[in-house]
């Protein structure tokens, strides 16, 4: 009895997923095409030459029964032949089937160099800005290789979709509803045995399709999975070399993919069982044909003619049935990637606030009772209260985890407070455009980022329109003119694409050069100098030091003799700040600071 009420259960579950399912693909395709209006141009003259290529399909066997006919009446009956006329008759027919030809061409050639090209091309760009415009979380929570599956091989198969809607509504639809027509025309008892089976083939098709888009969709995710594994594999090349964890990647990578395997198999073996069956009414329907339209010629109730016609729309109407049928098919896998693509257009963007009021003063911050959590049920900062006035540094200091980048990410609002605020000159950070709010910092993070450029060009990225001067001074400062020069090439040097053919300490320091370019009135620096070796972090500690005397400065230190000098000191632990004060009084507290402090020297020694 329970593996009944089971069994119906599933059935029943079943069912309202396919629903589920029809009521989805209609909503992605009404997008689809309302996402192609802007190539509507090019569509309409798509469609009104491919509607001229299908009047000419149905016009050429017409011509050639009606020619066949003159020459069985001149073999069988010896009927004379008007030669001009059957000549020019010939002449049409050929420039019938030219006309078509040309036409099929010129449709190809719109839709594959012309349509697809712009609606991908333009389906991307929005893609890329529609990032941009996305919360960090975002970057933070979603595989790199997920988003690159998604701008170029969902894409790629959406730019399909549209040739395939023109190519079943126009060409597909007309040729059936005109070879129908004509069929009956010339004799209705041979045309039911060309279109009794259609509704029949079309429903089976459809039903089929329908199956396999879930698989489909569910391979689009497996294989957005591959792309994050293989940018992993590439961008922790040395890590996984170093630890010998090919064998485990390999694993990984092998496991990814027989997944993508069986759900592809299961979503082709669905749509590819599809035409066969279409096929196979067809010739069917082609045989019964045959036999019939050379009893009725027998008969005497057709000409050899109108056979010869019959036959060949029979023969023509295979064709956009087929066409249909792999349509409705190759559709499932388009809507699946189109809802992919969707799904990240739709997400929620950032506010934009109104008004962007932009704060007039020196840097004076202050974080107000602030709550923030990456995780609704795991609290992370409750309270916070910071005051900073302009031109302090500030050091932040704690435990891996206890929430130290948390309140850099809270200012620069790559994350939004869950409650409270934080103001700069008494500004609310919310209320200002973001890119106004960080157009302010100066960012040295401790992972470091280059790229593809001259070790120049990187160092010039911190400000616009940056004289060269200004770039080999900013280079001195972080000093790092020494050792650029001494490379054959200079600062025209070119780091590659993973910045391996530069030290980690020389990549941090082309960063400290940047950050000293930018010029900002608040810099925030997040174990700047944890990959330079000690003579050069002293070297950059003397410049930090001039630099941040007149700059409201942020610096979060896991090396404690590096902030000894700090204006304040803010010791975080589990999101609160449990100790402040000057390195001299924390350490006379012998609290928690000391306790951190004693235990780095006790290393040390």
């Amino acid at each position: 009895m329970k593996n009944a009420e089971s069994t119906k259960k599933d059935r029943a579950k079943s069912t309202e997923e396919r629903r589920e399912t029809r009521i989805k693909s209609k909503k992605t395709l009404k997008r689809i095409l309302q996402e192609a209006k802007p190539i509507r141009g090019w569509l309409l003259l798509t469609a009104f030459v491919s509607m001229v290529s299908v009047a000419m399909v149905l016009l050429g066997p017409e011509l050639l029964g009606t020619q066949t006919n003159i020459l069985y009446d001149y073999w069988a009956n010896g009927t004379a032949i008007d030669m001009p006329y059957f000549i020019r008759r010939c002449l049409l027919l050929g420039g019938v089937y030219l006309l078509s030809g040309v036409c099929s061409l010129a449709t190809m050639f719109i839709m594959n160099n012309v349509v697809s090209r712009l609606f991908t091309c333009e389906l991307r760009i929005r893609i890329s800005d529609k990032i941009r415009r996305l919360a960090v979380k975002f970057v933070d929570g979603t595989p790199k290789g997920e988003v690159i599956s998604r701008m170029t091989n969902d894409v790629s198969v959406l730019g399909n979709t549209i040739h395939t809607i023109l190519d079943l509504t126009v060409s597909g639809v007309l040729k059936l509803a005109g070879i129908t027509i004509i069929v009956f025309t010339i004799q209705p008892v041979m045309a039911l045995a060309v279109v009794i089976l259609l509704p029949l083939s079309l429903t089976l098709a459809s039903l089929i399709s329908q199956r396999s888009q879930k698989h489909f969709a569910d391979a689009r995710k497996s294989i957005g999975d591959i792309y994050a594994l293989n940018e992993e594999d590439f961008s922790g090349f040395a890590t996984i070399k170093a630890y010998h964890l090919e064998a485990r990647q390999k694993r990984e990578h092998d496991r990814i993919t027989e997944e993508a395997k069986g759900r592809l198999e299961k979503g082709f073996y669905l749509a590819g069982i599809v035409q066969p069956i279409v096929s196979l009414t067809n010739n069917v329907a082609y045989i019964a044909i045959c036999i019939l339209g050379g009893a009725l010629a027998i008969s005497g109730k057709m000409n050899v003619g109108e056979v010869v016609a019959f036959v060949l729309y029979a023969k023509l109407f295979a064709g956009p049935l087929e066409s249909i049928s792999s349509g409705l098919s190759t559709m499932q896998h388009t809507l699946a990637s189109a809802g992919r693509i969707y799904d990240l257009l739709d997400r929620e963007e950032l506010e934009l606030p109104e008004g962007r009021p932009l704060p007039q003063g020196g840097g004076h911050i202050r974080f107000e009772h602030v709550d923030f959590s990456y995780v609704p049920e795991k609290p992370l900062i409750r309270d916070l209260n910071i005051d900073v006035r302009p031109g302090q540094k500030v050091a932040i200091v704690g435990p891996t985890g206890g929430g130290k980048t948390t309140i850099v990410n809270l200012l620069m609002r790559f994350y939004d407070v869950n409650a409270g605020r934080i103001t700069i000159d008494g500004v609310d950070t919310k209320a200002m455009e973001r890119a106004d709010l960080r157009a302010m910092f100066s960012m040295v993070l401790q992972d470091t980022w280059l790229f593809s450029g001259t070790i120049y060009e990187n160092i010039a990225y911190g400000k616009e329109g940056a004289t060269r001067q200004e770039v080999l001074e900013a280079a001195r400062r972080a000093h790092i003119d020494h050792f650029v020069e001494t490379l054959p090439e200079g600062y025209d040097t070119l780091i590659n694409e993973e910045s391996t053919n530069i030290s980690s300490g020389q990549k941090q320091l082309l960063t400290i050069a940047r950050a000293y370019l930018a010029n900002r009135s608040i810099l925030i620096l997040d174990e700047a100098t944890s990959n330079v070796d000690t003579r050069t972090e002293i070297l950059i500690q003397q410049t930090m030091d001039e630099l941040m005397r007149t700059r409201t400065s942020f610096v979060i230190a896991h090396r404690l003799s590096t902030i000894v000098n700090a204006d304040t000191i803010l010791v975080v632990n589990e999101g609160r700040i449990v100790e402040q004060g000057t390195h001299t009084e924390l350490l006379a507290k012998n609290g928690f600071y000391a306790e951190i402090y004693n235990s780095q020297y006790a290393l040390l020694n």
